[in-house]
């Protein structure tokens, strides 16, 4: 006789869940050199799928298509990089003159210090000195370790390309391995979580750029207008940072408060600081909105949940890969029944 099913009881179940939560970090961890150049092939592929149809449709054959799209691409990254890396010639060159502004400043500080709270400024130079040296010491191994770990990044540049080829050309393949893995009636649900999920990266990825670049021409010009020294450098980086939810931001703005103290005055410092903040909230409640549209629609405590789970797990790639990776899940969430208050937890109030 067929035994009746016994549901099991809820800590079983949530034991379950947890386990395979923790099994999930630890696999992600251990195999980051892995799969984190795979995760920026599929965006990028994604990304890049519209211009290998197009090529296609001109005849040409689906690697040759594939391979030309992705060296487009390459060129197009090739460019932003060699641009950056002319506006930082110029800031490098600059830094030496830039570290005895700072000393000087440093030193304005400690008298400014030591007029208002009576704090010695040789105490001051000591606890300076002492938190310098562990500074030192902290800056001198993240770069030991960052020159042993090029082998890595240049491994991590070097295979994006090939995995965006790859997975350009065996898109079709791909497909096929996903309906084979569920059963043939639920072939329809597979294939709008695939052109769904599409849409969603696509959708999210285009408008980034967009919304980057936007950022960008915003930021450069009103540093230009305050007459902030390196005014494109700092708009293109921070365009860049910005691609990191909410704490893009506060490092941009950190980031270009000290770059204009050593080179300005306080006053643009100040007014640089309340002109990126405002075009980051514009950005956020118009710009973002309106370029990425509402495709990938996570809600504000979920992006920023994920962002630093993102960097727990992969470091900066985890930061830009968890919201495209978060939209995805909602989109499988959302599909799955037992999967869908998930999806409505990550999503916004109607």
């Amino acid at each position: 006789m067929r035994q009746p099913f016994v549901k099991p009881p809820f800590y079983m179940k949530l034991s379950h869940v947890l386990l395979s939560l923790v099994l999930i970090v630890v696999i992600l961890r251990t195999t980051k050199d892995i799969l984190a150049p795979v995760a920026f092939g599929f965006l990028f592929a994604i990304l890049l799928l519209p211009l290998a149809q197009g090529l296609e449709k001109l005849k040409l054959p689906r690697g040759a298509a594939a391979g030309l799209a992705v060296l487009i691409f390459v060129f197009f990254m090739a460019g932003m990089l060699y641009f950056i890396s002319w506006q930082t010639s110029t800031f490098v060159s600059d830094l030496p003159m830039l570290e005895k502004r700072l000393m000087v400043m440093a030193n304005d500080l400690t008298i400014w210090v030591d007029d208002k709270f009576k704090v010695d400024s040789d105490q001051q130079i000591a606890w300076i000195n002492e938190n310098a040296a562990k500074s030192i010491a902290s800056l001198s191994q993240l770069v030991v370790n960052a020159v042993t770990s090029v082998s890595s990044v240049l491994i991590f540049l070097v295979f994006i390309p090939l995995y965006t080829f790859f997975l350009l050309y065996y898109r079709r393949l791909l497909v096929q391995f996903l309906l084979r893995l569920f059963r043939a009636e639920f072939a329809g649900e597979v294939r709008e979580v695939i052109a769904h999920s599409r849409v969603v990266v696509k959708s999210y990825v285009v408008g980034l750029f967009i919304e980057m670049l936007v950022v960008a021409t915003l930021y450069i010009v009103a540093l230009l207008c305050l007459g902030v020294k390196y005014a494109v450098l700092l708009g293109t980086l921070g365009a860049i940072f910005n691609i990191i939810p909410y704490v893009g931001m506060v490092l941009t703005i950190l980031v270009t408060v000290l770059v204009t103290l050593t080179t300005g005055t306080a006053g643009q410092a100040f007014w640089a600081a309340a002109l990126m903040f405002g075009i980051h909230l514009l950005d956020a409640n118009v710009l973002l909105p309106r370029i990425v549209g509402s495709k990938v629609s996570i809600n504000a405590m979920v992006t920023l949940l994920g962002v630093f789970i993102g960097s727990m797990i992969w470091g900066i790639a985890g930061m830009f890969i968890s919201i495209p990776a978060m939209a995805l899940l909602k989109v499988v969430f959302d599909k799955i029944p037992n999967m869908r208050p998930w999806g409505m937890i990550m999503g916004n109030e109607d």
